[in-house]
């Protein structure tokens, strides 16, 4: 389904810090991968989940910015509403940004430091140029969600202000004043770019998760 473009989204990584980290130092590879893989989907769907809701943020904004009269009072209600939940969602996605980037080097420490243990020169070559191609995925992932993790309080700061005001005067007067103000404008060009940060983080974790992954037998 084709997003608006102008809905966005943000951060946060559902269920868990990014897979890879969760995994203790001291596994072997195949197991390292495959719990890497398995937390990795988890994280895909955890931050799938949180663009959706910034993308109904977004909707119930513009919904309540054309609100007829008699629909402002319910509209304003679900606009609220939206909003207190991606807020809650961006102090999540903080704290499990921050440990996300140190599983990530965590996990990377492990692989190299099995990686050196190999003898043969030419294995040796072929698994640090694995490890190099899921590492540039991991650095692009973290930083997407650098981007998405720093526009999210100004973007935030936005939908909040308007949250405010209508709070406050919540008739088509006070609507009027709104809808064509900069702060409406800020709120939809930060939630793109925030969009796009997490649509490049979500396309590097399905990058990585299909390097990590091993066929599954018919």
């Amino acid at each position: 389904m084709k997003r608006n473009p102008i809905s966005t989204a943000l951060l946060v990584l559902g269920s868990g810090t990014l897979a890879l980290g969760l995994i203790a130092c001291a596994s072997s590879g195949p197991s390292r991968s495959a719990k890497a893989v398995e937390t990795m989907d988890e994280t895909h769907a955890g931050l799938t989940k949180v663009r959706t809701q910034i993308d109904q943020t977004l909707t119930s904004l513009g919904d309540l910015m054309n609100a007829s009269p008699e629909k402002l009072r319910p509209s304003f209600s679900k606009y609220s509403k939206d909003v207190d939940r991606l807020r809650a969602d961006a102090v999540q996605t903080k704290k499990r940004f921050q440990n996300m980037k140190t599983k990530r080097n965590d996990y990377l420490a492990a692989w190299g430091k099995q990686q050196g243990q190999v003898s043969d020169p030419e294995l040796r070559q072929l698994g640090d140029a694995r490890r190099s191609e899921v590492r540039a995925n991991l650095d692009r992932m973290i930083e997407s969600l650098t981007v998405a993790v720093e526009t999210f309080d100004p973007f935030l700061s936005n939908l909040g202000d308007v949250q405010k005001v209508f709070g406050n005067d919540l008739t088509p007067a006070g609507q009027s004043l709104l809808v064509n103000t900069a702060v409406i404008q800020g709120a939809n060009e930060k939630g793109a770019r925030v969009a796009q940060s997490i649509d490049l983080a979500l396309e590097a974790l399905s990058n990585v998760s299909g390097q990590l992954s091993s066929p599954r037998a018919r």
